[in-house]
């Protein structure tokens, strides 16, 4: 078989590339900080703290520190809603109120812009 490391090359592609996806499809059903070793320098569990809807803007508070993100038109807005014992939700800007518990991905290729945002929605007390 000549076209062996050809095909190979093509399966290994594939499979990257489906893991990317597979990643990003399942970050969405993880509550917000259930891994803490995962929150690294582009991921961030933090306190909403100002919401603008005009400039799209997020600001979040995370150990004394305030952090401005960006919403784009592609960053993801997810509704972790297992405290309330419900699946998680797409939502979006006006879903986003100060003193919601989230967590934020950004990185390195745009530092500024949310890459996706999951917000804690946490029963009524």
């Amino acid at each position: 078989m000549r076209n062996t490391p050809a095909i190979l090359r093509a399966l290994l592609a594939l499979c990257v590339a489906q893991g990317a996806t597979a990643q990003h499809l399942t970050e969405r059903y993880i509550p917000v900080g259930a891994y803490p070793e995962l929150v690294d320098r582009w991921v961030t569990v933090c306190t909403i703290v100002a919401v603008d809807p005009q400039a799209r803007t997020v600001t979040v508070r995370q150990d004394g520190r305030e952090l401005r993100f960006r919403v784009a038109d592609d960053t993801r807005i997810w509704l972790d809603r297992s405290r309330l014992v419900q699946p998680t939700a797409d939502g979006g800007l006006a879903d986003l109120v100060p003193g919601l518990r989230a967590e934020v991905r950004f990185g390195p290729e745009r530092p500024d812009v949310a890459y996706w945002i999951k917000a804690q929605i946490a029963p009524a007390q």
